[in-house]
């Protein structure tokens, strides 16, 4: 019986050794992978069950020269790029104030999403934020809802203030 070959085979049977950027839209239950091909502009995306450690095995098993991995932060956090780093990837983490948008998107899909990020990176149109340690990761977790009590404090004062 022979296998009959995936587009993820086909694809990367065809890029050999050219760099591959890849775009990840990241959510809860899945991920939209973007391979792009910096020298052909070969494209191709397929979406797979979320999970650091499951994807990046699927990203070393693929075996093609994966220059760099991007996606955009968000509520998933900075625990994939850790993942990611430490099995030899170069990752840079999206800011989603600074991915350019159109005036008019045609549409916006998960599939889409990795795809922009893919190419707008090889383009060289995205700046990477600063990823956190996990010890000041820690500390941002703390801080953050101290300053949404102390805000709201203030407000209920106002309130009572204003009786």
């Amino acid at each position: 019986m022979v296998k009959k070959a995936t587009r993820v085979s086909r694809f990367v049977a065809a890029v050999e050794d050219q760099p591959i950027v890849v775009g990840l839209d990241v959510h809860k239950k899945t991920c939209s992978v973007a391979l792009f091909s910096k020298e052909d502009g070969l494209v191709e995306s397929h979406t797979c069950p979320a999970g650091e450690a499951a994807l990046a095995h699927q990203l070393a098993e693929l075996a093609i020269n994966i220059e760099h991995i991007v996606y955009e932060s968000g509520p998933t956090g900075f625990a994939l790029s850790r993942v990611l780093t430490a099995a030899g990837f170069d990752v840079s983490v999206i800011s989603a104030s600074r991915i350019p948008r159109g005036y008019a998107a045609a549409a916006k899909n998960d599939r889409l999403d990795a795809l922009k990020l893919a190419t707008y990176y090889a383009r060289g149109l995205l700046r990477p934020i600063a990823i956190p340690s996990v010890e000041q990761e820690g500390y941002r977790a703390l801080v953050r809802p101290r300053k949404r009590i102390a805000e709201s404090r203030g407000k209920i004062k106002h309130k009572i203030k204003g009786f």
